[in-house]
């Protein structure tokens, strides 16, 4: 039976790195427009990175607690594949744009530490495509801590399994073990294949997808 794990690398800001990822074969791209991001992008910004992305990988526009005219700017202006919510942002706020849309869930943050509470929260999120699923820390994400996959096991009864995206913590010294183990349909990282905090590093991207291609070649033997 074949296996593969889809990638996205988030916080995307140099278009020479777009390019090494996409000749790496990743799947999506992650652009930041959030201004407390050490990632973020300005809006104009943005919209040139986001036009350099390819016919068949998919560019994802995260979000912080937006306020409803900058989402509808995103999807008139810009246009990306998917918005990704990465904030408090309620179900109904997500999906009053009727737009296709990643819901991140912050694994510990309070109300969201048991796997009753992660699976009941995510439960709320009826239209999302998929969820990512990141470390609760300050700041929303991009701190490169991980957390308890085995959290997400209610969540895997309930879900599909193309729903769930794994963020949080992944670098190329831990990836090939941890698709060994839980076999994720798709990740999600940032800083784990970064030089400085919006600055990807070219070989930390290929020894990272060395190492998840070795992984899931363990799994198909």
């Amino acid at each position: 039976m074949s296996y593969r794990t889809r990638i996205k690398f988030c916080g995307m800001t140099h278009p020479d790195d777009i390019q090494q990822a996409v000749d790496l074969g990743v799947d999506a791209l992650g652009f930041i427009l959030y201004p407390k991001s050490k990632r973020a992008l300005s809006f104009e910004q943005l919209k040139l990175l986001v036009a350099k992305v390819p016919v068949w990988v998919s560019s994802v526009v995260l979000l912080v607690n937006p306020e409803v005219d900058e989402v509808r700017r995103v999807i008139t202006e810009i246009k990306p594949d998917y918005l990704q919510f990465h904030g408090d942002e309620s179900a109904e706020f997500c999906e009053q744009f009727n737009y296709p849309y990643l819901r991140a869930i912050r694994v510990g943050a309070p109300g969201i530490s048991t796997p009753e509470e992660i699976a009941h929260v995510t439960a709320q999120y009826q239209q999302a495509k998929a969820f990512i699923f990141d470390a609760y820390s300050q700041g929303y994400g991009g701190a490169g801590i991980s957390f308890d996959a085995d959290l997400l096991n209610v969540v895997r009864e309930q879900q599909a399994k193309d729903k769930i995206i794994i963020a949080g913590g992944l670098h190329p010294q831990n990836i090939r073990s941890f698709v060994q183990k839980y076999q994720p349909f798709a990740v999600d990282l940032c800083s784990g294949v970064e030089s400085s905090p919006g600055h990807k590093d070219p070989v930390k991207m290929q020894r990272f997808m060395s190492e998840l291609a070795l992984g899931q070649a363990r799994l198909r033997v």
